[in-house]
């Protein structure tokens, strides 16, 4: 027991001559050498050095990217956890909005981000689930980081989860779906849900497309907003969904194609847009966001062509002009390339008669690329000739659609799709 009062008989190592016995023990000097030259017993000897050890701080780094984003430091005889953020953006700090986390928060961190993305042995694991988080040890966390979280990425999401939103979550101003489409934030505003939509009382499965589109935009190195599968609760109603990293928190605005050009007194209604080919209305949609933006025009393309190859992949039929533009960065106060994100009206699920077409051909009619207005399967094959697909996507005749429960007219267009893009 810790003498608090400083009554009784003083220890014969002082705090100054314990850490020179420490630092000697690092360099390599036996422990009972050491406890015989200070006259006490090497039992006595190891009990005051984990005393000391277990009342000194330990700062652990979390590494995103090869960066700190987040210090934490950790006093575990008191259980008590401070953090220092470092990094420039709120999605990649250890503990998001939480300045002030408590021990079960940084047990739940451990839990779910290190030993789910880092992996401890399984007898940690095991200690971890038998013992509980309060009786959890560090020293298996410690030795195997090195006082090191290393995470390839943001922090991404681990498993699924249940949201539970109320009116003032939603976000009326994004849900223009034609029919219902509930798109709310979650209570800490961390994460943007996008629930399945509604059309003609039919609930969709667009929230599949969206996980398939972000997982082959993962295989194409496409930078993507990530998406998770996940149930949202809303009054009585229960939907699936997906949910994704709300980038408002690091100050991101999503500013539209619509509103950008506008401002330029241009319009994708005007006749000299309609008449272009769909190679000429995507390098016209680059060259205003790059003017707009003040973004080389090659960042700028790039983006456009990765928009119409993922659309094409998936046969997303509402790249509308609101829903593609740019990112402002609030933090720089500039313009840049934004992640590519709604896909989910393709694969047919903005189709509510998909069941009753004779035949896939028949279904297609009402598949087009927007806003080029082209089959996908040509316009894979347009981009293919003036690009050179496989040279900007190494993989790309090598994509596998995740396996999900999707529509006979869905399977048979990813394995059209496959056999299109393995012939480029």
């Amino acid at each position: 027991m810790r003498n608090e009062r400083g009554a009784g008989r003083k220890p014969k190592i002082t705090e100054e001559k314990l850490l020179e016995i420490i630092e000697r023990r690092e360099r390599g000097e036996s422990m009972s050498s050491l406890a015989k030259e200070y006259g006490v017993s090497r039992q006595a000897l190891y009990a005051r050095i984990n005393l000391q050890e277990e009342a000194e701080p330990i700062q652990m780094d979390y590494i995103v990217d090869g960066k700190c984003a987040t210090r934490i430091f950790i006093e575990k005889e008191s259980k008590n956890i401070n953090i220092e953020n470092v990094a420039d953006r709120l999605s990649l700090y250890a503990f998001g909005i939480k300045s002030t986390p408590s021990w079960d928060d940084f047990s739940s961190f451990l839990e779910k981000i290190y030993l789910e993305n880092i992996g401890l042995s399984n007898n940690a694991k095991s200690l971890w689930i038998n013992e509980g988080r309060s009786k959890f040890s560090l020293k298996d966390v410690l030795e195997n980081s090195e006082n090191k979280l290393n995470i390839r990425g943001e922090m991404g999401a681990i498993d699924e989860k249940i949201f539970t939103i109320s009116k003032q979550d939603i976000l009326y101003s994004r849900t223009d779906t034609d029919g219902f489409q509930l798109k709310a934030l979650s209570k800490d505003r961390q994460w943007f849900i996008k629930a399945q939509a509604v059309i003609g009382e039919k609930y969709m499965d667009d929230w599949r497309v969206e996980i398939i589109a972000s997982d082959l935009a993962k295989q194409l190195n496409i930078p993507c907003v990530e998406q998770s599968r996940c149930q949202v609760i809303f009054g009585k109603n229960k939907y699936d969904a997906v949910y994704s990293k709300n980038f408002e928190l690091d100050g991101f605005e999503f500013v539209s194609f619509d509103s950008l050009i506008r401002r330029m007194g241009f319009s994708t209604y005007d006749k000299e847009f309609i008449r272009r080919n769909a190679i000429e209305k995507l390098e016209w949609c680059a060259e205003k966001l790059s003017v707009i933006g003040r973004i080389p025009f090659e960042d700028t393309l790039k983006h456009m062509i990765d928009l119409a190859v993922i659309d094409c992949l998936v046969g997303n039929v509402d790249r509308h002009t609101k829903n593609f533009g740019l990112f402002f960065d609030s933090i720089r106060d500039q313009y840049q390339v934004p992640l590519i994100f709604d896909n989910g009206m393709g694969l047919f699920e903005h189709d509510v008669y998909r069941n009753q077409y004779e035949n896939f051909d028949e279904a297609m009619r009402n598949v087009c690329v927007s806003p080029y207005g082209e089959d996908p399967f040509d316009l894979i094959q347009m981009l293919d000739e003036k690009y050179g697909l496989k040279k900007m996507y190494p993989n790309i005749n090598r994509i596998k659609y995740i396996e999900m429960d999707v529509t006979p007219l869905a399977t048979e267009y990813m394995i059209r799709m496959v056999n299109a893009v393995r012939k480029l």
